[in-house]
């Protein structure tokens, strides 16, 4: 088992607050994937840090609050992994070229990822953190 918050072995580089939750695969204008994947990022510009020097793989970390209808767990990642993935960056043709943490979401890179849903009476919101996993 992982402990995230363990500092000798990851170094935190996103912890950001934004107020929605959703999941991957809306076609509706204004909602699709792209879209939201570009809200992710540029909500991401002015709190992510750089990258550590040698990192050997990644994890998040996502809590995710909702009113409302009910959302898939296994769907709230997909966006948000996909947000700092480089390759889909790329093939989103974003500005956001920076914010590229690791070249694709395998599990060659990209290795932990913990999903927390909780139901809300007043909000909707979505926790992401992102460690850099950086000694064994």
């Amino acid at each position: 088992m992982f402990t995230l918050d363990d500092s000798d072995k990851f170094v935190k580089v996103l912890a950001l607050d934004v107020p929605w939750a959703h999941t991957y695969a809306d076609m509706r204008p204004g909602k699709t994937d792209c879209e939201r994947r570009e809200n992710y990022r540029n909500a991401a510009v002015g709190v992510i840090q750089a990258a550590p020097a040698s990192v050997l793989w990644w994890a998040f970390r996502i809590t995710v609050s909702k009113v409302g209808r009910p959302l898939d767990v296994d769907n709230i990642a997909k966006t948000i992994i996909d947000s700092f993935c480089a390759r889909q960056i790329a093939r989103d043709r974003s500005s956001f070229t920076h914010l590229g943490l690791y070249p694709d979401d395998t599990f060659d890179h990209v290795r932990i990822l913990q999903v927390i849903g909780n139901r809300s009476t007043t909000v909707d919101s979505t926790r992401i953190e992102v460690f850099a996993r950086v000694r064994e």
